[in-house]
């Protein structure tokens, strides 16, 4: 595990089609959690972190729930995006550990799938605004990029809850077919049988522990500026 540089992720993001339904992405499930919780928490002017190649911001655009700006430190990244969403006067270029990166008006931060990536997470959590609203998700499974992942709610509260006034926690599974071919999703199957638990998980029992998933955790940034950290439980729900 390492924390990779822009031109890491500016090769995967070279590759995507993002004239592909967004729907066919394995994170969709995910993105459609962040707009629901966007809508629940009334946020009217979105600043995302980590946008990479605009696949949520698409959606958050299409709902129509205010105004929507995103940046990400790969400039392919950025581009795709762009070209994504057909307004390229949305997005920039700029480092999430970077104060200037939060320099224009926002109401409600969103964070998916960046904060396993930076080893100084909690230094970047540190300069969103107080009493901004903060919607972020970070995995429970480890990948080459992830510098660190989570395997219960507890350890989300007690990494972020000193920054962020966490209210709600929720489980989303990854989806076991999305973004895999029939032949690619028998394959996994058949390379896991000697691993029950993940087969299953592939197989939709207990997909969450067995296979993978995202904690999705939403609250209000704290006036906390030190990255103490906490152990006070939040209100957990799987979905």
């Amino acid at each position: 595990m390492f924390e990779a540089p822009p031109s890491v992720y500016d090769e995967m993001h070279a590759g995507e089609n993002v004239g592909a339904p967004i729907a066919k992405s394995f994170f969709y499930r995910l993105y459609g959690r962040v707009v629901d919780e966007v809508k629940s928490r009334r946020i009217d002017s979105v600043l995302e972190v980590g946008c990479g190649s605009g696949g949520l911001a698409q959606l958050l655009i299409a709902a129509n729930l205010g105004q929507y700006r995103g940046f990400d430190f790969s400039p392919t990244g950025v581009r795709r995006a762009a070209e994504r969403c057909g307004d390229a006067s949305r997005f920039f270029v700029s480092d999430a550990r970077d104060p200037a990166s939060y320099e224009l008006n926002y109401t409600g931060i969103i964070c998916t799938e960046v904060l396993e990536h930076i080893s100084a997470d909690l230094d970047v959590v540190s300069l969103w605004r107080p009493g901004t609203q903060c919607v972020c998700s970070v995995p429970n499974f480890p990948y080459p990029t992830h510098v660190r992942h989570f395997r219960h709610e507890s350890e989300v509260q007690a990494r972020y809850g000193a920054l962020i006034s966490i209210d709600r926690i929720v489980r989303v599974p990854k989806p076991v077919f999305a973004g895999n071919s029939l032949r690619e999703y028998l394959r996994k199957v058949r390379w896991a049988r000697n691993q029950p638990k993940k087969m299953f998980g592939l197989l939709g029992i207990n997909t969450f522990d067995w296979y993978s998933g995202w904690f999705l955790f939403s609250g209000t940034r704290t006036q906390e500026t030190r990255p103490i950290l906490s152990t006070t439980r939040a209100n957990v729900t799987v979905v």
